[in-house]
């Protein structure tokens, strides 16, 4: 009988062990086929995998291990194994005491249970495989996207996805370490009740961890620890250099190109911020009087006009824009609402009356803070102007108001509204305010009204005329706003009226760059997460108020330490930097006009 033939005997031996469980067939199994093919379990791919498998099972036997629940048994002893799934922090998160203390913490856990061996491994990944999963698992966030284009979040995990994908198409092999904390106990309840104290401990400082499926204790005991004999002994300062030592900061294709920010205070680093990169191209600035954000918001925008040869308009409502842009040489175009005429009631050939209409009074409702009833009543005032008249004017909303069915007081709220509005949109033929912005530096002046019903009214009709005027769908920037003491507008955005939100929701989807800052966290209003999580660059700036300090921790990674040694000395023109999708902050020194 050839050899090949004979090779059907070990695999009814494996069979028979399989069914009966009985180790010895496999014993027999592996011995027939050394004496039948010895080349064979050399040479050909599956006869090695049948060997290793036979040969596991033999080791399992000749050893009398078991696998229950991640624990592995045997005659004397018993292995806990503990894996860590994540590690949300390193060492750069950390100041020097802050990293003392998680070294100090991390000893006293590993003290607290006896017997504890880390192992770390490096393990290769099927590169088909994970490919696959990769382009499945994006193709659920495309159509996660296409369904709610402002989920932040799925847009950053796509994002990521896509740099793995481009890497190992590119031929860099995928793989993964794995730490295993493996607790030796001489029995089952005190290595579990062993490993349960360690993963709670663990959990304590931050690293996730649980116990180990058998799946994972069997490829643990492939790998060959099992049978070596020696033991290799860590230093003792084997946690500083390993459990918090993957680096993380912001993507350097961000921060190396684009807009120059400043340098980086402690590395003199210098620090970019490439729009064309990022997914949200808007900023927020927060901080008090005196701290230098107006005069980094100036700093920005003029170079963004240069650097992308696209208007930039600030809103200047304390009459100082205009003043410091001139010392620096800087001749804006000035464009005050009291001469030049908003036109709000005019609308383009291209938009949509329903839509505009709805525009409109959400810019009115937020301007003078209607409530939902008369607000709804001004929309329908509005809505029957423009079906009556060819081109409405204030006037025709006011004769439409006259002709309602309501109270008395209705009709002379909404017509001292609508009067109100009539002083700053001036009725005129000639073309609007927006009209006249083309490429350059612009100042629309709001130093002379006085009214903030009116200051917002007049900003967010300007949105408005915006979003209408550059409404072509493409990925282009057309335009940067720029404004200075954004509370005006935020306070008064909620999720029934909101446009200054839905602009930084769509991210480029309007080809506006928005621009703002304000003095606190509590000027954001009701929608202030929605600014903080959805802005591209979030700058915070110098605020000794320990307070201010541990609300922004939610929106950017920062240590109680590095509050009290660094960011609650900050000077002017100094603050902490984060841009979107990436926790990890600088702290920078500012470019700006006055530095």
């Amino acid at each position: 009988m050839e050899s090949k033939q004979l090779l059907i005997i070990p695999i009814l031996l494996v069979f028979l062990g399989i069914i009966s469980r009985n180790f010895i067939f496999l014993i027999l199994a592996a011995v027939s086929v050394i004496l039948v093919r010895p080349d064979f379990l050399k040479i050909d791919i599956l006869a090695q995998k049948f060997k290793d498998f036979i040969l596991f099972n033999r080791k399992i036997i000749e050893n009398e291990y078991r696998i229950i629940d991640g624990i592995l048994e045997s005659k004397d002893e018993y292995k806990a194994f503990v894996i860590v799934d994540d590690i949300p922090f390193d060492y750069r998160d950390l100041s020097n005491e802050g990293l003392r203390a998680k070294v100090i913490s991390f000893h006293k856990v590993l003290d607290v249970v006896d017997n504890v061996d880390i192992i770390f491994r490096k393990k290769s990944i099927d590169k088909n495989k994970f490919l696959e999963s990769l382009f499945r698992r994006a193709q659920n966030l495309r159509v996660i996207t296409e369904a709610d284009p402002s989920n932040e979040k799925v847009k950053n995990e796509l994002l990521m996805i896509q740099e793995m994908i481009k890497k190992i198409s590119e031929g860099e092999p995928p793989f993964q370490y794995i730490i295993y904390f493996v607790v030796t106990s001489p029995s089952r309840e005190k290595a579990l009740a062993s490993a349960t104290l360690l993963r709670k401990g663990l959990e304590s400082i931050g690293i996730k961890a649980r116990l180990a499926r058998t799946s994972e204790v069997e490829d643990f005991i492939t790998s060959g620890y099992i049978r070596r004999k020696e033991k290799v002994g860590f230093p003792t300062q084997i946690p500083y250099f390993t459990v918090f030592s993957i680096p993380k900061s912001p993507t350097y294709q961000i921060i190396s190109d684009g807009i120059y920010l400043g340098k980086e205070i402690g590395t003199a680093r210098s620090v970019f911020w490439n729009l064309e990169k990022t997914m949200n191209p808007h900023v927020l600035v927060i901080g008090p009087s005196g701290a230098g954000k107006t005069e980094f918001l100036i700093s920005t925008g003029v170079k963004i006009n240069t650097w992308y040869h696209i208007p930039v308009v600030f809103f200047d409502v304390k009459n100082d824009i205009k003043l410091r842009l001139r010392r620096k040489g800087i001749k804006p175009v000035i464009l005050n609402p009291l001469i030049y005429s908003i036109n709000l009631l005019k609308i383009s050939e291209n938009i949509n009356q329903g839509i505009y209409v709805s525009l409109l009074e959400n810019v009115i409702s937020n301007s003078f803070r209607m409530d939902k009833y008369s607000s709804s009543i001004l929309y329908k005032v509005i809505t029957e102007a423009f079906s009556r008249f060819q081109e409405p004017t204030w006037n025709s909303v006011i004769e439409q108001i006259n002709q309602l069915d309501v109270t008395e007081e209705v009709k002379i709220y909404l017509s001292k509204i609508v009067n109100k509005i009539k002083s700053v949109d001036i009725e005129s033929s000639d073309e609007s305010l927006v009209d006249k912005i083309e490429e350059g530096v612009y100042v629309i002046d709001l130093s002379l009204i006085k009214s903030e019903e009116l200051k917002r009214f007049v900003i967010y009709s300007i949105l408005v005329k915006i979003i209408n005027k550059y409404n072509i769908a493409d990925d282009k920037f057309k335009i940067s706003l720029v404004i200075d003491e954004a509370w005006t507008i935020l306070r008064s955005e909620s999720e029934d009226y909101s446009l200054v939100a839905d602009i930084i929701k769509r991210g480029r989807g309007y080809g506006i760059i928005l621009m703002m800052a304000t003095q606190n966290l509590y000027d954001l209003g009701e929608l202030s997460d929605i600014f903080l999580e959805n802005s591209g660059l979030l700058v915070f700036m110098n605020n000794g108020d320990k307070k201010f300090w541990s609300e922004v921790k939610r929106f950017a990674n920062l240590s109680d330490e590095e509050i009290y040694r660094e960011l609650s000395f900050l000077g002017r023109g100094e603050g902490v930097i984060r841009f979107i999708g990436d926790p990890r902050p600088l702290v920078v020194k500012l470019d700006t006009f006055a530095s």
